[in-house]
């Protein structure tokens, strides 16, 4: 999430909506079963709505669109039955729609750069429901941990940048960014997950203090990549969905890096 500099105020709306927004998770991540997947596909939906209208405006491309939606929830709810090798079918039927399109476009309508727009369309499916796959098998434990502790990554770069930035971290990336604000960030967050270690996990604090580092990394690099976008293209967020947050992708945008690392490392280590 952006980092505000020393000279704006805090702002309330961006508090009063993260506060909904635990409350909801928290509520959806006790019932688990079709509430909780019914908010993974409506993240899904509105990210890459969201991320198409960086690159095609507000209204363009509709059809392509729609197709990436049902794409990317048909890969998430196939994960979520427990078929993740018929979800990665329509991930590859993804490639193959989009190479027709390129085929159509720059033979037929003789359109420029007409790859672009089958990239974009791949882009899309890898970086919202792709990288939103983790969510539909983790534990409720292993989705809080991640959550809480990017979370607390994001709260403590917003709050120690206001407070105390001074140096930027990378201006043309995202020029509200401080140095102060993502060292804040870190130490906040192996903290937390220190302290989450000794208390529920097995393998103690400092190996938790280890993957708090982790996480913050691919936290930290999937917030300056998602400002490299709107950078590019010359937005300022990604939506107007949540006061003081932006857009879905502007709020999930840590969450969909560090999530799948979390994941990973899973498989290979019993920290849970």
């Amino acid at each position: 999430m952006p980092i505000e500099p020393t000279a704006n105020p805090i702002d309330i709306r961006r508090i009063i909506t993260g506060v909904a927004l635990a409350a909801v998770l928290l509520l959806v991540l006790w019932l688990r079963g079709w509430p909780l997947l019914f908010v993974i596909l409506l993240v899904s939906a509105l990210g890459l709505w969201e991320f198409f209208s960086l690159f095609w405006g507000p209204t363009g491309r509709i059809p392509s669109r729609v197709c990436a939606i049902a794409l990317g929830w048909g890969m998430l709810s196939l994960t979520w039955m427990h078929r993740p090798q018929d979800a990665l079918v329509f991930l590859g039927a993804g490639f193959v729609l989009s190479a027709m399109s390129f085929l159509f476009r720059w033979d037929v309508l003789e359109e420029e750069n007409a790859f672009v727009s089958s990239g974009i369309f791949m882009a899309g499916l890898a970086y919202v429901p792709l990288l939103l796959l983790p969510a539909t098998y983790l534990s409720t434990t292993k989705l809080i941990f991640v959550i809480a502790a990017v979370a607390v990554s994001d709260t403590a770069a917003y709050f120690v940048g206001t407070r105390f930035g001074h140096h930027k971290l990378w201006p043309r990336v995202s020029p509200k960014k401080s140095s102060e604000g993502a060292v804040g960030s870190l130490v906040a967050c192996v903290i937390f997950c220190a302290i989450y270690g000794e208390v529920y996990g097995k393998t103690g604090w400092f190996s938790f203090a280890l993957l708090g580092i982790a996480v913050n990394a691919f936290a930290q690099v999937g917030d300056l990549f998602e400002s490299a976008l709107k950078r590019s293209v010359n937005v300022k967020d990604s939506g107007h969905l949540l006061p003081g947050h932006g857009g879905v992708l502007d709020r999930a945008d840590s969450l969909l890096f560090a999530m799948p690392m979390v994941a990973v490392v899973d498989q290979w280590f019993f920290f849970f």
